[in-house]
């Protein structure tokens, strides 16, 4: 069966599309076929060199708005992609993956455990309850008792996302309750994240993408240099989008932590050596 991936980007900042490129990349190295590549973004000129390889489908201003919701919850805009990209014919199995994500080994047995049943978001952070950042414990307090939230419901990361075709209806149930929780006045930029940790915790499938999947949100800055070159280099040297893939997977980017918790003197030194405008 066909799978499909998925990438989503609106926005100004270069450097979302140039993770994109790197993301898609890895992820053709790695995708067994058939498969195909559809990008939802308000910039698809920034995709011009990938054309021949991926579908666009171009986001409008009015399209951004109404995607948002009646409470202009941003987050609620990739969710909405994510279903409206799961949801098109033909059927396939489904993944889908942030910008800052590298696909760092074949899929072929993610996609062998979707068609089992399995469902995949990146990595269990904690059960929510157990947080204790401040964010975390004021969608706890906000959401404890209701939704379905109690002491078992752990909260996933959902930088990546992989669903199999039997499976797409949990989709659109969790911009459901995406949409549930906003409308009873939860705030939280973690709703997005909590309403597709609780759909597919409830299938008793719900399994890790991580070994297959970096996503290093957490360390934007390790990587960023990394992709930059890797992009050069395939700019210098006129590569066609079939020789960047292989010299992708002959060079993969080195592995860093994924995450790394700032000190407060990295801003100063960053400051006493320029790098910050």
């Amino acid at each position: 069966m066909l799978t499909r991936l998925a990438l989503v980007s609106f926005g100004e900042r270069d450097e979302w599309y140039a993770q994109a490129h790197l993301a898609i990349l890895t992820a053709l190295a790695n995708l067994p076929a058939p498969h195909e590549v559809v990008v939802t973004t308000d910039r698809p000129d920034c995709y011009r060199w990938l054309s021949g390889r991926i579908l666009l489908r171009k986001l409008t201003p009015e399209d951004l708005v109404e995607w948002s919701g009646p409470q202009r919850f941003v987050w609620r805009i990739v969710l909405k992609a994510l279903v409206e990209a799961a949801l098109r014919e033909p059927q396939a199995h489904f993944i889908y993956l942030d910008t800052d994500t590298l696909v760092r080994k074949p899929l072929d047995s993610l996609v062998a455990a979707l068609e089992a049943g399995d469902v995949f978001l990146h990595t269990l952070e904690s059960p929510l309850h157990a947080r204790r950042a401040d964010s975390h414990r004021n969608l706890w307090e906000q959401t404890r008792g209701r939704f379905s939230v109690d002491d078992k419901t752990e909260l996933w990361n959902s930088g990546v996302v992989a669903l199999g075709a039997q499976n797409l209806q949990l989709l659109p149930k969790a911009l459901r309750l995406c949409d549930e929780m906003t409308a009873a006045g939860v705030e939280s930029w973690l709703i997005e994240q909590l309403a597709q940790s609780i759909v597919y915790q409830s299938t008793g499938r719900l399994r890790a993408a991580k070994p297959f999947i970096d996503h290093y949100w957490g360390n934007k800055a390790g990587y960023n240099e990394s992709v930059r070159k890797r992009l050069a280099t395939v700019l210098m040297r006129g590569m066609s989008v079939e020789q960047a893939v292989e010299y992708v997977r002959e060079h993969p980017i080195p592995q860093r932590p994924l995450r790394v918790k700032p000190r407060w003197w990295h801003r100063y030194f960053k400051r006493l050596a320029g790098a910050e405008h």
